[in-house]
């Protein structure tokens, strides 16, 4: 058997699966209730003139027009009725933007809450996290065979919002019922790092099954819906019944909720300006993005003219700029919802001593200044897609004995199943890696004193300065050049972008790595001295 007749078994295996998931296409169809044909032929000169779909089109105006229903969210005084109403916009909109294809929310959404009804305690968030990322896979894997490399805009995107939200809810379930004993012990955990990962599983744990209406009002919720922030069902749950907005007594030093008519209850906080502040934000990445973006296409990174004819510095700037042009579509996307969510009384961080709000980071996706200055690896993913980053680290990282191929393989897996995204996730991990050795056995003499997280402890003096430039400086360098090809798709195009320098970030690591490995830890060279 030659390659030949493997890639005929495979088509046809393939085109079988299609064909059978085509033919519950009626499923969609018949339950599509929101047609605005009017609507729609408005927007299609629109379409045309910026050479976009009008899924993309009506996705990018919905991410503008939930802001109005977020303020009347934030409005509604009643739980119930607050519930019903993040569905039915969101159902709404689903149905508008996607068509047919809103379907895939309600089966996938579906099935999770059965078998969180009908399952064991013990097994259910397994199941679900099985059930929901093969739902997901099984999309990317439709859609890729149907229109490889043709980037069409499609549902998988806020698919991939609803299996972080999914298998999160599915999770903290279990965590809540089945796993009660050790998330609300009766003695803390001797093991502080242990007792660290219980404390935040205690967090976000749902003590019960909600019902219906409270979990097609959590999947639904129209702010979070289309682009993230993917936040957590404990918190959907206290801002919808208000008690997000309580001031506890462990803001007066107790840790107990005060009564709602107390005193120094605050009125609830306004969400108009931190909701449009994020707005702006968000508008000024969208204006930036279609100016870098256009002066700076991606495919030309992979352009086998481009690279003949340009230099390396020249390329390696060419890079920079178009996957910052890249990244401020994020920004746009992200930075958008969060304020829509904001405004609808999300993300909220709770009073401080004096009765004054902290802030609403609770639903912050990304800290654009964080990310474009991190010295490292676990710098930048914790500023970066930040509720992805939680999502992985709660339910993958810490559930697989903190395993970091595990956690990107999962990533990759989520964000889709072309080679670029294989490419990239596969070696985050060796950088990371790369990085700790580096905190080991290089910061101690460069740096000491340094723990690694507060900066107050960092040194003062020039040298010390200097290497934290140079630190950001070989992040950059790197981390530009291996994170390109997660933009490109294809193994062909991927391998060419990386062939254009050689492979010589990938080799620099691989070295490092090796040469690390081989020097001493500075403590445990001392301790066996001694």
């Amino acid at each position: 058997m030659n390659v030949s007749d493997l890639e005929s078994i495979f088509h046809a295996v393939a085109q079988k699966a299609v064909s059978t998931i085509d033919s519950f296409s009626y499923l969609g169809t018949q339950t599509h209730f929101v047609h605005l044909p009017a609507v729609d032929t408005a927007i299609l000169p629109v379409c045309d003139a910026l050479g976009m779909s009008l899924t993309l089109i009506k996705y990018t105006l919905a991410l503008f027009l939930v802001y109005p229903f977020s303020a009347v969210l934030y409005a509604i005084p009643n739980k119930n009725v607050k519930h019903l109403f993040s569905f039915a916009v969101g159902f709404f909109l689903m149905q508008w933007i996607y068509g047919p294809d809103w379907i895939h929310s309600f089966i996938s959404s579906l099935g999770t809450y059965l078998i969180c009804a009908l399952f064991p305690s013990r097994l259910q968030h397994r199941v679900a996290f099985v059930w929901i990322m093969g739902y997901m896979t099984a999309s990317h894997a439709y859609q890729m065979y149907n229109g490889y490399m043709s980037g069409v805009f499609d549902f998988t995107g806020t698919q991939m919002v609803l299996t972080m939200k999914l298998t999160s809810f599915a999770f903290n379930l279990f965590d809540g019922t089945a796993d009660a004993k050790n998330v609300f012990p009766a003695e803390p955990h001797a093991d502080k790092r242990k007792a660290k990962v219980y404390q935040d599983r205690q967090r976000f744990a749902i003590r019960s099954l909600p019902n219906p209406l409270e979990f097609f009002g959590y999947v639904y919720c129209f702010t979070c819906l289309l682009a993230g922030p993917a936040f957590e069902y404990a918190d959907y749950s206290r801002s919808i019944d208000g008690s997000a907005f309580q001031v506890t007594s462990s803001e007066s030093g107790g840790d107990q909720k005060l009564p709602s008519s107390a005193a120094a209850a605050p009125k609830r906080p306004s969400t108009v300006l931190p909701g449009l502040q994020r707005l702006l934000v968000a508008v000024v990445s969208l204006v930036l993005h279609l100016q870098v973006a256009g002066r700076f296409p991606i495919k030309s990174l992979y352009s086998k003219e481009f690279i003949a004819s340009t230099s390396y510095l020249y390329r390696y700037l060419f890079m920079y700029m178009a996957l910052l042009g890249d990244r401020l579509k994020y920004y746009f996307a992200w930075k958008v919802a969060e304020g829509a969510s904001i405004l609808g009384g999300f993300g909220f961080e709770g009073f401080d001593s004096q009765g004054q709000a902290k802030g609403w980071g609770g639903v912050e996706n990304v800290n654009i200044v964080g990310c474009e200055t991190a010295s490292n690896v676990q710098t930048l993913s914790r500023n970066w897609n930040k509720r992805t980053q939680g999502w992985l680290e709660r339910y993958t990282y810490h559930r697989t004995n903190k395993s970091l191929y595990a956690t990107y393989f999962v990533s990759a897996f989520w964000h889709g199943l072309y080679p670029g995204f294989f490419l990239f996730f596969m070696s985050v991990p060796l950088l990371t890696n790369v990085e700790r050795l580096i905190k080991a056995k290089i910061n101690p003499y460069i740096v000491p004193g340094y723990d690694g997280f507060d900066i107050k402890t960092y040194p003062k003096t020039f040298f010390a300065n200097l290497y934290w430039v140079l630190c950001i400086a070989g992040q950059m360098l790197v981390m530009t050049d291996i994170v390109q090809v997660f933009s490109m798709g294809s193994l062909e195009n991927s391998l060419i972008a990386l062939g254009s320098f050689h492979f010589v970030p990938h080799i620099a690591m691989v070295v490092l790595y090796i040469t690390l490995e081989m020097l001493p830890t500075p403590g445990k060279k001392d301790k066996k001295k001694e």
